[in-house]
């Protein structure tokens, strides 16, 4: 009898299975709404970024659901075909046949392998339709421009490595689908019963498709040859290009002629001879891999530089095209001379914009005296140029943040609503300090104490973004509600008024409130319809959120702009890893700084401006996603502050080492010299006690100076790095500067030393100060007192055709509260071999007991503790200040006197 319930139970069972899937898959849909809808009103709130993101999304959209239909019928077609002849074995055999779920298996797979590949394609298929051409052919395909390596390569590449994937997942899908349904009918399978002849010819026609698909391959494994490796430097050499390469040319149709011999024996019944004919394909392989050996052993080994000469250029060319290399000026620095009083008289806006501050130890006295309440700190500083008081100087800028972790009570009312915002920023100058050998200031305090009110001055000093802005906070603007943010110096308080944020109505919170895990945003009595979510506001992941083809640079810089806002400047790079024969930096081997972005410190407002229109990459993203950089130029009270990146500076001086030789050059053979390390660079090193080595790379430093040989007509920002011979010697042999005003922003020059003299480099100059009795005796007195001496960064500065070298020499008390201080000042220069050198307690007594030839006068016990150490002063200095006491207290006793005169008339007054 037919059991009807139980009929009935199935189907009721299949339908709670579809029911549930409807519904997994409808909470899915919505849950990627909600997704989708918060990334809009987020990019939106940035500045309108949204573009990027919705076309992305619709690009990734687009290729999943081809992706889907590709994987769909290739799985239906083979599902039809394991159904036909598995059943047609069953009926041979005069079994039932088997129902198998083919749709349904179909559908799956197919939306799996969809939602596995939708990150697959849609970014290279953009690059792939809005190329553009580097307008340089590539080496060894003179056809091909290198955009089409970078842009075009890359998504056809994409396509093969889908088609490829999916057809293996084929192969094994296949094979797997016979050996599961055996098992289902038989319970077992073996080896025979995979032996059946339209079973076998199904797997065998698979591989077969398979290797025709590889054919397609070689093409771009010959292209990727460019990306090989010979003799420790990218690229082909010339077993590639003469063995490989046209391996690679013939291996398509060697492939395609053995898989059509293997068909046709295997048309024949001669599996056997299929087998075979196949093998010749691996053998063939393994033919060409002996023959390079032996043409590398043979040929190119006895005369390696000859043979391999032409690749060696190639390389030599690309890597210094694709770092910028290639635009250096390069200039011989003239004769080294005695620096003189008239040379410096001559250059005295150079010596007085010497950097005689550290950047650490100027950091960490601003924020033990401009903190100025506990909240308060400073993450980071930066060296821009200003006016100040008509007169263009160097300056350190610091920005003044919250710090949460420093609030006086950790609730969520106070992280959230109360201290939302840094105040102002601290402007230091880099070339002064005060009277007891401290950082001085320019702009200072919490009512922003400016020495030039012109062009120092803010008109909004709150920070919602910043550097360590890690969180979101929730602000409401006047009116609404009584709880007010903490401003100033926690005396005040204030409401947020700017365009910043997303409006909390309900719908956004109940959002917010789930992607935060945050309960209070719904059930807080303190948001309202107006409230302001600012989220995002690391100015960095800012940027990135707003530009994510880009690479953010880690520093960003504050400047003040003409209206006295504050913006963040951060710099934006394009970078490749598919330069032909260029070598690569851990993970890119071209980058370009294209793009300036400015982040407004107030309301969040995210703009980019590209710098560099000659950069490809950044005019072929400029046209996948138009109007996301303005049209206009970066205006002018941010240009005017540019400063060239340094981690890009330290890139390129890396890459510079070594690639400092021009392989076009006249004058000798550059190629050999390369191929043996002959002139090889290090960066100038410089003593760290903390390295293992005991010296560390000296870092990139920016400082204003004239330019040699007439290359400036004034001073001006550049960013310096000096270099040694590559090994034990450390002799400075040139130094790469890289300008950063407006009008030659990023012009890189190179100034090679006279290869007949020996140039000191810092290390040895290093040397040479640690000999100088008065700076041993006074560090060893202030050591043994409890103080804690160390040296600031030491400076190559170049004045005309000579060199100084000046380096601070600070001390701080052992307390952490302490402040650094300057106590000398060493200069010197290169007299022949010896080092001449001047100690003073400022930049200008060192110099003039640099030219009498003396140092200081000898350094006294006053000088062995900080102020307020305890140490004991020498009896003149006891009197001295004894003298100011007392002279402090009668001057102090007049006035009150007259102040008590003058109330006692006016109480006598009163009275009457």
């Amino acid at each position: 009898m037919y059991d009807y319930y139980k009929e009935l139970n199935v189907k009721n069972l299949k339908g709670k299975i579809v029911a549930l899937l409807l519904i997994a898959v409808a909470i899915a849909g919505i849950l990627a709404t909600c997704r989708v809808y918060l990334n809009v009103i987020q990019l939106d709130e940035i500045g309108g970024f949204s573009g990027i993101y919705i076309k992305n999304l619709v690009y990734k959209l687009i290729f999943a659901a081809g992706a889907f239909v590709v994987i769909f019928i290739a799985t239906t077609v083979t599902n039809r075909f394991v159904k036909k002849n598995f059943n047609r074995y069953l009926e041979q055999n005069s079994l039932p046949v088997r129902k198998m779920p083919n749709i349904l298996l179909a559908l799956v797979i197919a939306a799996i392998g969809a939602f596995i590949s939708r990150e697959f394609f849609y970014d290279k298929a953009l690059s792939f339709i809005n190329s553009t051409a580097f307008n340089e052919a590539a080496p060894l395909f003179n056809n091909l421009d290198i955009g089409y390596f970078i842009f075009q390569r890359p998504f056809y590449i994409s396509i093969y490595q889908f088609i490829s994937s999916l057809w293996m997942f084929i192969i094994l899908y296949t094979a797997a689908y016979y050996i599961i349904m055996f098992l289902l009918v038989f319970n077992n399978v073996t080896l025979q019963d995979m032996k059946v002849k339209s079973i076998l010819r199904h797997n065998i026609i698979n591989i077969a498709v398979f290797f025709l698909i590889k054919a397609v391959t070689y093409r771009f494994q010959k292209e990727g040859l460019l990306y090989s490796e010979f003799f420790n430097v990218k690229g082909a050499g010339y077993v590639d290009v003469n063995v490989w390469m046209n391996y690679f040319s013939v291996a398509p149709f060697l492939l395609v002629a053995i898989v059509a011999v293997a068909f046709w024996f295997m048309w024949k019944e001669k599996m056997r001879m299929a087998v075979y004919s196949i093998a010749v394909f691996p053998a063939a392989w393994i033919v060409v891999a002996i023959i390079s050996m032996v043409v590398h052993g043979v040929i190119v080994k006895p005369n390696e530089v000859q043979m391999e000469r032409p690749y060696l250029r190639y390389n030599m060319q690309q890597t210094r095209a694709a770092y910028g290399l290639d635009k250096i000026k390069s200039h011989d620095f003239p004769e080294m001379k005695e620096l003189t009083p008239e040379i410096i008289n001559r250059n005295l806006e150079t010596k007085n914009n010497i950097r005689i501050v550290d950047y650490d130890a100027t950091l960490r006295s601003n924020i033990q005296l401009q903190s100025n309440t506990n909240f308060y700190t400073f993450k980071n500083g930066d060296i821009v140029n200003y006016v100040v008081n008509g007169k263009e100087i160097p300056v350190f800028l610091t920005a003044r943040e919250t710090d949460k972790s420093r609030l006086p009570e950790n609730s969520y009312i106070n992280r959230v609503f109360r201290y939302t915002h840094g105040y102002g920023l601290v402007i230091n100058p880099i070339n002064k300090l005060t009277e007891q050998g401290q950082v001085d200031f320019l702009l200072s305090g919490l009512r922003m104490d400016s020495v030039d009110k012109e062009n120092l001055h803010l008109t909004e000093p709150r920070l919602y973004y910043g550097e360590m802005t890690n969180d979101y906070v929730i602000v409401n603007p006047e009116g609404a509600g009584k709880l007010r943010e903490i401003d100033y110096d926690g005396s005040a308080e204030t409401n947020y008024s700017g365009s910043g944020g997303i409006k909390l109505n309900m719908f956004n919170r109940a959002l917010f409130a789930l992607q935060y895990a945050d309960i209070n945003m719904i059930i807080s009595g303190n948001i309202f319809s107006e409230s302001r979510l600012l989220l995002n506001r690391n100015v960095i992941e800012r940027a990135q959120m707003a530009l994510p083809f880009i690479i953010i640079d880690r520093d960003p810089c504050i400047v003040i702009t003409s209206d006295g806002r504050l913006k963040w400047v951060l710099d934006g790079y394009t970078t490749t890893n598919y330069y032909p024969y260029s070598q690569d930096m851990g993970g890119y081997n071209y980058i370009r700084n294209s793009v300036k972005l400015t982040v407004d410190a107030y309301d969040g407002t995210v703009e980019g401006y590209i710098i560099d229109s000659t950069d490809p990459i950044i005019n072929t993203y400029a046209k996948m996603y138009p109007g996301i950089f303005k049209d206009e130029a970066i205006p002018e009270d941010i240009s005017s502050h540019m400063r060239y990146p340094e981690d890009l500076f330290n890139v390129q001086t890396e890459v510079l080492k070594r690639y400092h030789i021009d392989p076009d050059s006249q004058e000798r053979d550059n190629i050999s010299v390369f191929y043996g390390n002959q002139d090889r660079w290090d960066i100038a090193k410089y003593p760290d006690r903390s390295s293992p080595e005991g010296v560390k790379d000296i870092e990139s430093y920016y400082n204003m100076i004239k330019l040699p040989g007439n290359l400036g007509t004034k001073e001006e920002l550049v960013l310096m790095r000096p270099f040694t011979p590559s090994g034990e010697k450390n002799n400075m042999v040139s130094w790469l500067a890289v300008r950063n005003s407006s009008k030659n922003y990023g012009e890189m020059v190179l100034f090679n030393f006279p290869k007949n003299t020996n140039i000191l480099g810092p290390d040895q100059v290093e040397v040479n100060i640690n000999q100088i009795g008065e700076i041993s005796e006074s560090i060893t007195l202030w050591g043994q007192n409890g103080s804690e001496v160390f040296k600031g960064s030491l400076l190559v500065i170049p004045i005309e055709d000579s060199v100084l070298y000046v380096e601070p020499i600070y001390i701080k008390s052992s307390r952490n509260s302490s402040i650094p201080q300057v106590r000398k000042i060493v200069v010197g220069y290169q007299q022949g071999n010896d080092f001449k050198y001047g100690v003073g307690n400022t930049l200008d007594s060192a110099l003039e007991n640099l030219f009498k030839g003396i140092s200081d006068t000898p350094v006294k016990p006053d000088d062995s503790k900080v102020p307020g150490e305890g140490a004991t002063p020498p009896e003149e200095t006891v009197n001295d200040d004894k003298q100011k006491v007392i002279d402090n207290i009668t001057s102090k006793y007049n006035d009150m006197k007259k102040q008590l005169d003058e109330l006692g008339e006016l109480i006598e007054e009163l009275n009457r």
